[in-house]
């Protein structure tokens, strides 16, 4: 038996569990647990379509689907459900929270905590997460620790901070997907390690918040258990991702982080397949539990 689903990702709950989100045809959000699901599928259309929109405010809420089931060329929405979402207008608002739009203006008024994140190999990222995605934010980053700085008041407030420590300590706003991914196939360093080089960024980072604002140094460890898995299945992993191409696939997941989905080798190896699934989302898929295909390591269609 086969169905036809939109490929959304990966999402997580704030205790770290995560999923892999599809919707369907009909509209639905099917969420299939990552770990324990075997993901079939097949792809015969290499376009991209777009995710559709997160309904806030006194609307439907959730994720709905793009009513004109349009094409996308880049990014993950069209335009018309950028505008429906909101967001398009709060990364380049200035003004109060009042002047922002309806559906996106309860959410941004919670707290919100500025963090920096580290993925390994030297790479670090500022970022904002709302009080009540604290953990969820990131777990989707795919950070393997982290440290919150500083508490915020609302949604505009935190990110005149983040663009003030981007610009006073250098710090980037975003590490690619496949950054990410291909860090963990270099042999990995002690867990002690990340820990040492996520709190001189943080120090750093907290040197540059202008006066007046109150520091907070809390800790978050979220990637541990990934990390340790991935260093307790041999040296260290190699890794692909699915292009979207048309054909057929298998991912068998072992464990998660971010857009990394830690796979087993299908020729039985006790190493690791890291599998991105950045290129994947915005797909049709066609899930048949028929399939054997299972993604090769190829780190060549990664790097």
């Amino acid at each position: 038996m086969t169905s036809t689903a939109l490929y959304c990702g990966t999402r997580w709950d704030e205790q770290g569990r995560w999923f892999y989100e599809l919707l369907g045809d009909d509209g639905t959000i099917e969420r299939l647990p990552g770990i324990g699901t075997r993901l079939a599928f097949r792809i015969t259309d290499s376009g991209r379509f777009c995710l559709g929109y997160n309904g806030f405010g006194a609307g439907p809420r959730g994720r709905l689907a793009c009513p004109r089931r349009a094409r996308v060329e880049s990014g993950r929405q069209c335009e018309q459900c950028r505008i429906n979402e909101g967001w398009s207008v709060v990364h380049s608002h200035r003004g109060p929270l009042t002047a922002l739009p309806e559906q996106v203006r309860d959410y941004m008024s919670q707290p919100h905590h500025l963090y920096i994140a580290y993925f390994g190999d030297g790479m670090t990222k500022v970022g904002t997460a709302s009080a009540s995605r604290r953990n969820r934010r990131l777990f989707e980053q795919g950070a393997l620790v982290a440290r919150f700085i500083t508490d915020s008041p609302d949604g505009l407030h935190v990110r005149d901070l983040e663009r003030t420590v981007t610009e006073r300590a250098g710090i980037g706003q975003a590490v690619a997907g496949v950054t990410k991914t291909r860090i963990l196939t270099k042999p990995l360093r002690p867990w002690a390690v990340l820990e040492s080089a996520v709190a001189d960024a943080a120090e750093h980072a907290a040197g540059a918040l202008p006066a007046g604002i109150t520091r907070t140094d809390i800790a978050w460890s979220g990637g541990r258990d990934f990390y340790a898995t991935i260093l307790a299945h041999g040296r260290f992993p190699v890794a692909t991702e699915i292009a979207g191409e048309p054909g057929e696939y298998v991912i068998d997941a072992v464990t998660a982080h971010g857009h990394t989905i830690a796979c087993r080798d299908a020729a039985g190896a006790s190493e690791l397949v890291l599998v991105n699934d950045t290129r994947l989302v915005g797909r049709r898929i066609e899930l048949d539990s028929t399939i054997t295909a299972t993604p090769e390591p190829a780190q060549t269609s990664l790097f």
